[in-house]
């Protein structure tokens, strides 16, 4: 699948399509990556994940930052430019990284 190709909207309605698909639509996943805890969810108005403090004793209004954000307007992730490649509190991945880690775990 050509994921650049697609339009916002578009794209938010194929990622509604697998969450659906993988029985996961307005369900929260927590995953892994790099030894960091992310939150992930897909919805009617986005695909979210959101990137945990290690921390938990902060209060939920601050409890991390979102890592890449899909609405029917929008795509971003961190990733995308003027992103610079050597920060160190990024996850690394792409949007298509994210969406390939989900699949894979649910598919364990």
């Amino acid at each position: 699948m050509e994921w650049e190709q697609l339009t916002p909207a578009e794209l938010l309605g194929r990622i509604q399509d697998l969450f659906r698909e993988l029985g996961l639509f307005d369900q929260t996943l927590t995953l892994t990556h790099r030894g960091r805890k992310y939150l992930a969810r897909c919805d009617s108005r986005s695909f979210t994940v959101y990137r945990c403090l290690d921390r938990c004793h902060l209060s939920p209004g601050a409890p991390g930052w979102p890592v890449c954000l899909v609405t029917e307007d929008a795509i971003i992730d961190e990733t995308s430019s003027p992103h610079p490649g050597d920060d160190e509190f990024a996850s690394g991945l792409a949007l298509v990284n994210w969406l390939n880690l989900i699949e894979s775990q649910v598919k364990k």
